[in-house]
């Protein structure tokens, strides 16, 4: 269920930098000024979000429920992160770093996809097209 107020990304960056690391409903598309961060220890809660991490740190970080189908997580750190339940079509991972990184229950194209399919598909391109 969406808030009815959503936060916007001014009111995001100002609640991470203030320390807040759960996010819920969050509606990003094409923002800019999510590159080149720190967002270790992130929780991103039913969340749509079209936005671009490239370079950035992710490590620990949670997906759960969202729809990032044109997230792009180039070169970035996903050490200990976890995606599941989330809509992945066209998502972007190419160069990430993935150790201990989970994979479970997406959706793209149709199908259900877990960590085998990731393994195979998405680390050797870096792209599930």
């Amino acid at each position: 269920m969406k808030q009815q107020n959503p936060m916007t990304y001014i009111e995001f960056f100002e609640a991470y930098n203030n320390g807040q690391r759960h996010f819920l409903d969050l509606d990003f598309e094409y923002v800019e000024g999510f590159s080149n961060k720190d967002f270790s220890n992130i929780i991103f809660e039913n969340c749509f979000l079209y936005v671009d991490f490239k370079n950035s740190n992710l490590t620990n970080a949670q997906f759960i429920g969202c729809n990032i189908k044109e997230i792009d997580l180039s070169e970035t750190n996903l050490t200990n992160a976890l995606i599941k339940n989330c809509l992945i079509e066209s998502a972007g991972f190419k160069g990430a770093i993935v150790t201990n990184f989970k994979f479970i229950d997406n959706y793209g194209y149709g199908a259900t996809v877990g960590q085998k399919w990731f393994d195979e598909n998405l680390t050797s391109t870096g792209t599930n097209e």
